[in-house]
C-alpha cells in the first residue's frame, strides 16, 4: 500500500491526478520540429544520484518530489507525518537494496537542437 492509501491521508489524494508528463522523445522532436526548430538530437538518459544521508535525502524529496503531494494536505503537522511515512516505506523497502540506501534513479531527457 502507498502511502496516499493509508486512512490518515488517502482523502486528500481522491480524485488526484499525477502533476508530471513526461514526453518521450518522439514527441519532443516533433513539437521541435513544429516550432521551428532543426538538426534536432533528442535522447534519454539514465542517471543516478546518491544522497550523503537522510537529512540530505528527505530535504531533496521534500523539496523536488513531493512538493504537489505535500500541497493538498491542509497543515504543517499532515505534512511532516505524510514525508515521514514516505521516509519510513522508502527506508523498509530499501534496506534489502545492495546499493546506497539514499540514492535515486532518474530518466533525464536531452535536446539539442537549432533553431531555424
Amino acid at each position: 500500500m502507498g502511502v496516499m492509501e493509508l486512512n490518515e491521508f488517502k482523502e486528500y489524494f481522491a480524485n488526484f491526478n499525477q502533476p508530471w508528463y513526461f514526453p518521450k522523445p518522439y514527441e519532443t522532436t516533433k513539437l521541435l520540429r513544429k516550432i521551428g526548430y532543426i538538426n534536432n538530437k533528442v535522447h534519454l538518459h539514465n542517471a543516478h544520484v546518491t544522497m550523503t544521508n537522510p537529512k540530505v535525502y528527505s530535504r531533496f524529496v521534500k523539496t523536488v518530489i513531493m512538493k504537489p503531494f505535500l500541497e493538498r494536505l491542509p497543515d504543517d503537522k499532515l505534512r511532516k507525518r505524510y514525508l515521514d511515512s514516505f521516509l519510513y516505506e522508502f527506508e523498509k523497502k530499501g534496506a534489502n537494496r545492495s546499493q546506497n540506501l539514499w540514492s535515486l534513479d532518474y530518466v533525464r531527457l536531452n535536446i539539442i537542437a537549432d533553431k531555424r
